[in-house]
């Protein structure tokens, strides 16, 4: 492996911790062995109550360490933003697992671009070795806003960011108890084109299905951010469709899921609105349809069972 110069930026690595012990000293040895040595790591906690300190206080000569209330994980991102020293961020959850060349590979591929992200590679429940490739690797440096907005295929701890770009939008909104990360990058997409590093660098780790209460709550947050965020954006001819696109993506996916927790209520609910949303589509109708006879044939048996 090269070496970069001595004069190469310092990139500051922001770790999100809350009750993390299982894995945190992994996803630090994975960190502090990188082949980009000009870095400096700050592992936040987000008041953990487990023995997440007590592993921490062994690292404590070698990373920076904040303790906060527990206040979320964009407040804990956001602290690390604000306290670091470095020109560039790059974000790892406590529990995934950086390739020793990660940060060298992406820093060394960014071209011109001030935001990269790569590959993975899933860990965990029934995920050991899945390779998750990128559906965009075809657009590594152009606007990937119109892709993006319909669907989040930036995994945060992928990314290596600018600080000054991070600064420019506003960093993560600490009032969402989800889609913080996939809301920032839809909004840095729309003007800055991501670049992308064709390797998997980062194992990160899955746990069981999203349930159909998950589902109930994202789904109309989800719908809510894509109209603000369409609401704010500079006219253009095919955002009409673009929105209608990413509408009818939300409510699918939300229709699958709830389908899969034999809430089929709810999934007849979200494939009916995805068929308004597009009432001449044909895989529409056929979801629609679907939906319909699970949930017919699911009461059925509900009532045969009393």
């Amino acid at each position: 492996m090269n070496k970069l110069e001595s004069n190469s930026p310092l990139i500051s690595v922001i770790i999100p911790a809350y009750n993390a012990e299982k894995y945190i000293a992994s996803t630090l040895e994975s960190v502090l062995t990188q082949t980009y040595t000009n870095i400096e790591v700050i592992v936040v906690d987000d008041g953990s109550s487990d023995d997440t300190q007590v592993i921490l206080a062994g690292y404590s000569n070698k990373v920076i360490i904040i303790k906060t209330e527990n206040l979320g994980v964009s407040h804990a991102r956001n602290t690390g933003i604000e306290a670091a020293q470095g020109s560039w961020i790059a974000f790892i959850d406590s529990d995934d697992i950086w390739h020793p060349t990660k940060l060298y590979e992406q820093y060394t591929t960014l071209g011109n671009c001030k935001w990269s992200h790569c590959d993975s590679v899933y860990i965990g429940e029934n995920q050991s070795g899945t390779v998750k490739r990128s559906d965009y690797s075809h657009i590594p440096t152009i606007n990937v806003f119109d892709e993006l907005i319909v669907e989040n295929f930036i995994t945060t701890s992928s990314v290596l960011i600018e600080k000054a770009l991070l600064s420019e939008f506003g960093k993560f909104d600490e009032n969402l108890l989800c889609l913080e990360d996939w809301k920032l990058w839809v909004e840095i997409a729309r003007t800055n084109p991501l670049a992308y590093c064709d390797k998997a660098l980062l194992e990160y780790r899955v746990y069981s299905g999203s349930t159909s209460r998950k589902a109930r709550y994202v789904l109309p947050l989800h719908i809510a951010l894509i109209n603000n965020i369409f609401s704010q954006a500079p006219a253009k001819a095919h955002y009409k469709t673009l929105k209608t696109k990413a509408k009818t993506k939300s409510y699918t996916i939300c229709s699958y899921i709830a389908e899969e927790a034999n809430d089929f209520s709810f999934a007849m609910t979200c494939s009916y609105r995805a068929w308004l949303l597009k009432p001449t589509n044909i895989q529409a109708i056929k979801r629609l349809i679907a939906c319909t006879l699970n949930f017919l044939r699911f009461s059925n048996n509900q009532a045969l069972k009393k």
